[in-house]
């Protein structure tokens, strides 16, 4: 027994040392190998070279280079994210020679490694892991199933006394809404746009309503909470504001029934509390209206302007209060001017008396360069109204202000109060907008009739009241320009055109798929691309930002007014919480904006470029302006990795720039 346990460690101990000099031998072949290169090169002789030794030749394997791109998940910014929508979009960057999967399925991705995925989501958690180059980053996505997904007011509100507010529910597309307060019950209406800052989904709208509170109280009242409902395919959820109290009233005026002229668009807000516009202009709306629709039949009022206004206000969302006027209109009492949110007072109120008419004389209509130039006397600075006509438009109730064409003949101007209006309107032979005026007397006041020379041949207009207090209309003429031989076959020397750059600074605008690539950089290289174009062939080109700095809302408009060019073109590009929506968009707001952009729309749409087109129109910020024809461009979609694609690529944005140029230049020739 003992022999045979020395025979076991013997044999143990020779099969370590039999180990142990195969290891030796296998390391000095690696490090033979390793030095071959270093060897063969030197002039120095080492004595590991004359040991006689197997010549063993170790295959070459060739490791992937690591290029350092790694994935980077653009959306979401966070790595756990709760949403009510029943899909969710990652997008990202990665490195397009390397496998990248989702939950163990291969992401399809573009040239560059971008891509944009959307998945289904399951009520509840729903993980998700991405893997690449041997790393994994984990996603967790809470989807819970809501009707509604929010109600406005939610919290404690206070209003003045006899003031109308709008109620607004955001629930699932279809559904039956409803608001209860102070005893009234009222089914909130479905809404076709949603507000501009609303999130873009596929499965939720906006419905809306509004509530007008008692205007008798001499005390501060608690008229309680509101009650918001929503039904959607059998499911129900219902939610409670906050107390909705009912303040005194700031201001006690006079209802005198004689203080509302007959007739027109006047209504009865009393006599004695004056509100004056103090910014350099005012957007109107239809008084008592809560769904802050931007129409192009409603015009802007200049600085100065006075008219008596009501005690109570109108709100909507909370953000918006507005001074609703005797004339039929109503006004923001301030604005926030995006991005930065800084607060600017559109009017302020006081009380005071107002002559019991107002009285216009026409002074002059001169031809001129750019603008033809209407000059009245006024006896004080009351409202007008502005009306381009006849226009049809397709659906107003659902704030769709699209048109076929533009058919106006004429331009009517009806001056507030004016009992009295002196002077024979001549309009000379050779002015190039309009062939003839009339003088119109109504119930309370007087319209002024401006007949155009051709149908719908109408560019843009702006009011302001001069040094003398007169009243100043100018009327933007069209351009005169001439074909040329050149790839456009204009020539646009003496052409004035300004370019909204969108967003920049803060205001980075859609993300995209790269940091280094977001809205803001791309829409000022196409904007430099079309400046380029344009000044080619004799245009005067002005941006509104040249770099990457803030260009706030109210600056760019400021800048628009002072200019006054011939043309405004706004680049943007676009982005939606689905991965699919792709393209380009052209975009008008004012009907003599409608052929500059269906003549962009039609020679992108030669390009090839995208895949879908779309001509429509909007109530966008630039593009409600009015003083010249605005056309407000979606360059494709940050959120489509094919868009993107074409994006950030310099020579696909130059054929780009190269069609938005031809349509301009087309839109010049058109006009003459």
């Amino acid at each position: 027994m003992q022999k045979k346990w020395i025979i076991i460690v013997a044999s143990a101990v020779l099969a370590v040392v039999l180990a142990l000099t195969a290891v030796t031998i296998v390391l000095k072949i690696f490090e033979d190998g390793a030095s071959q290169e270093f060897l063969s090169s030197s002039s120095v002789n080492s004595q590991e070279e004359t040991v006689s030794e197997p010549q063993i030749t170790e295959p070459v394997v060739s490791e992937p280079e690591d290029n350092g791109i790694q994935l980077v998940v653009t959306n979401p910014a966070k790595r756990t994210v709760n949403t009510t929508e029943a899909t969710f979009t990652f997008t990202g960057t990665s490195d397009p020679a390397e496998p990248l999967t989702l939950n163990g399925n291969a992401v399809e991705r573009g040239e560059n490694g971008i891509f944009s995925v959307t998945v289904n989501l399951n009520v509840g958690k729903n993980s998700f892991v991405f893997s690449h180059k041997g790393n994994n980053s984990y996603y967790t996505i809470n989807y819970r199933y809501v009707v509604m997904n929010y109600y406005y007011p939610s919290a404690k509100q206070t209003y003045s006394s006899g003031s109308t507010f709008g109620v607004t529910v955001r629930a699932r597309k279809g559904s039956s809404v409803y608001a209860s307060f102070n005893g009234q019950t009222i089914y909130l209406t479905e809404q076709q746009y949603q507000d501009e800052s609303a999130v873009d989904s596929e499965y939720f709208t906006d419905f809306g309503g509004s509530f007008t509170l008692p205007n008798n109280n001499w005390d501060d009242i608690n008229l309680g909470k509101i009650v918001f409902g929503a039904t959607y395919q059998g499911k129900s959820e219902s939610f409670s504001s906050g107390d909705i109290i009912c303040k005194k009233p700031d201001f006690v005026v006079e209802y005198d029934p004689n203080a509302t002229p007959l007739g027109g668009r006047y209504i009865n807000v009393g006599a004695g509390k004056i509100t004056e516009i103090i910014a350099y202009e005012a957007e109107t709306f239809d008084a008592y209206s809560t769904n802050d629709w931007s129409r192009p039949t409603n015009n802007y009022l200049p600085k100065g302007t006075v008219d008596y206004s009501s005690p109570s206000y109108v709100y909507y969302k909370g953000e918006k209060e507005y001074a609703v006027l005797r004339c039929g209109y109503q006004v923001y009492t301030n604005k926030k001017n995006i991005p930065g949110n800084a607060i600017i007072p559109i009017v302020k109120e006081y009380v005071g008396t107002l002559p019991d008419h107002n009285e216009v004389g026409f002074v002059s209509l001169e031809n001129g360069t750019q603008h033809t130039k209407l000059t009245l006397d006024v006896l004080w600075k009351a409202p007008f109204y502005f009306d381009i006509l006849p226009q049809s438009y397709t659906n107003p109730n659902k704030q769709d202000y699209s048109i076929s064409s533009i058919t106006a003949n004429y331009i009517d101007i009806t001056f507030c109060y004016a009992t009295i209006f002196e002077g024979d309107v001549i309009i000379p032979e050779d002015n190039p907008l309009f062939s003839s005026a009339k003088v119109i007397r109504n119930q309370s006041d007087h319209t002024l009739r401006l007949y155009l020379k051709k149908q719908g041949a109408f560019y843009g207009w702006d009011a302001n009241y001069n040094e003398q207090g007169q009243l100043v209309f100018e009327f933007l003429n069209p351009a005169k320009v001439v074909a040329a031989e050149n790839v456009y076959k204009a020539d646009l020397t003496g052409v004035e055109i300004l370019i909204d750059v969108g967003h920049g600074g803060v205001d980075g605008g859609a993300p995209g798929f790269s940091k280094d690539h977001n809205e803001a950089i791309q829409n000022l290289f196409l904007a430099q691309q079309v400046k380029a174009e344009l000044e080619s062939i004799g245009a005067t080109v002005y941006l509104t930002r040249s770099d990457n700095s803030t260009s706030t809302n109210d600056a760019k408009i400021r800048m628009l007014k002072e200019l006054k060019p011939d043309y405004c073109l706004a680049i943007h590009h676009n982005s939606n919480v689905s991965s699919s929506a792709n393209g380009f968009e052209s975009c008008y707001s004012h009907a003599f904006s409608k052929k500059a952009a269906e003549l962009i729309y039609m020679h992108t749409q030669n390009t090839g470029i995208y895949k879908k087109q779309k001509l429509y129109w909007h109530y966008y910020y630039m593009a409600r302006s009015y003083y010249c024809p605005v056309v407000l461009t979606e360059n494709g979609f940050m959120s489509n990795q094919f868009d993107y694609g074409n994006i950030v690529n310099a020579d696909v944005s130059l054929r780009k720039a190269k069609a938005i140029t031809m349509g301009i230049a087309e839109y010049f020739l058109s006009i003459q």
